[in-house]
This record gives structure tokens, sequence and C-alpha cells, in this order.
């Protein structure tokens, strides 16, 4: 049981100090440009040194930080707008009057589509951590290793839905420590994802 508890101490001030470098690298980058890399350099951390909060420093996060700064700004928000555009296009559906099977089965595609794109987003932070990949292959490998794993993605889609209805009751808890935990949550997860493509990539 002690050990436990210290286990659960430990996950806990991590992700503290965690959520401390996500938001001040996100207020470095004017918070607009500043969200995308912090995110960034949050998952190549915990790639580099896992749950041992010992070996978290700012001097390597914020070098990290630089490193990431504009290709992660360029994939977030080419996701972003496409998103951003579903969610518009979703809206535009839901107050159209008369609405039939087809306009319905519509606006199920695009919470599909949209439920895609988040997806990819999150394996393209996965990816980037351990590939150096042109922006238009991050695109490409992010949604392709939607598919390397469906149970993987799943997972990240029902946690993160889950983090979302806590966040929501609890605003407080993932500002100082979820959004932390939600990086190492989708780290965790999709490695089989990396592993299917690593895989794949050095067969050629």
């Amino acid at each position: 049981m002690g050990n436990f508890l210290e286990l659960v101490f430990h996950r806990f001030f991590l992700g503290m100090i965690v959520a401390a470098y996500f938001w001040l690298l996100t207020l470095a980058g004017g918070v607009i440009f500043g969200v995308a890399p912090a995110s960034a350099t949050i998952m190549s951390l915990h790639a580099e040194h896992g749950y041992s909060y010992r070996s978290y420093r700012f001097k390597e996060t914020w070098s990290l930080y630089k490193n990431n700064f504009i290709k992660s700004n360029l994939t977030f928000y080419t996701f972003l707008i496409f998103g951003l555009v579903l969610v518009y296009g979703l809206y535009l559906m839901v107050q159209l009057p008369n609405q039939t099977i087809l306009h319905l089965a519509a606006t199920f595609l695009n919470l599909f589509i949209l439920a895609m794109v988040f997806l990819a987003y999150t394996v393209s932070l996965k990816l980037q951590v351990y590939f150096d990949l042109s922006y238009q292959n991050t695109l490409k490998l992010a949604f392709i290793g939607i598919f390397m794993s469906l149970s993987a993605v799943v997972k990240v889609l029902l946690g993160s839905v889950l983090l979302g209805v806590i966040t929501y009751y609890m605003p407080a808890l993932f500002f100082f420590v979820g959004i932390g935990m939600w990086h190492f949550f989708i780290s965790d997860i999709l490695e089989p994802v990396y592993e299917s493509i690593h895989e794949k990539m050095a067969s050629k």
C-alpha cells in the first residue's frame, strides 16, 4: 500500500511540474504560438525521461521548445483550421429546418471526421518525438497512424473525452495537473502506433 501511495504521489507531483512547464511555455509563445510547441516539448520530455520527475530540467525543456516551435505550430494550426471548418459545418447542419435522415447521416459523418482530425493530431505529437519528418509527411503519417492500432486510438479518444468531462466539473485539476497527465496518457497509449510505423520504416 505504501509503494502504491508513493507512486501516486510521484505521478501527481510530476503532473504538477509538467503542467507548470506547459503553461510557462505557452505564455512564452504568446499563448497563440505557444500551445503547440509546449505540447510537443512535453511529449519529448516524457519520451526521454518517463516518470522520473528528478530528470526534468527547464534548460533542456527550453531547448526542445525552441527546436519544436515552427514545425509544431504549422502542424497544430493545420489540424485546428480543418477542425474548425468541421465544427462550423456541424453548426450549420443543426440549424437547418426539416431535418431528414440524410442530414443526420451528414452530421454523424462530420463528427466522425472531427474525431479523426483530433486523433491524427495526437498521433502527430507522438511521432514528432522520434522522427524528423517534413510537414507533408507529418500530416500523412498522422492519419495513417490512426489505423495502425485502432484499440490505441479508441482509448485515446475515450480517455480524452473523460478528461474533458472531469475538466468541466473540476477545471482547476486540469490546469494544475491534468494537462500534464493527458500528454503522458497519449504518449503511453500510442506507443503501439509508433512501434508499428517504426517497424514498417525499418523494413524498407
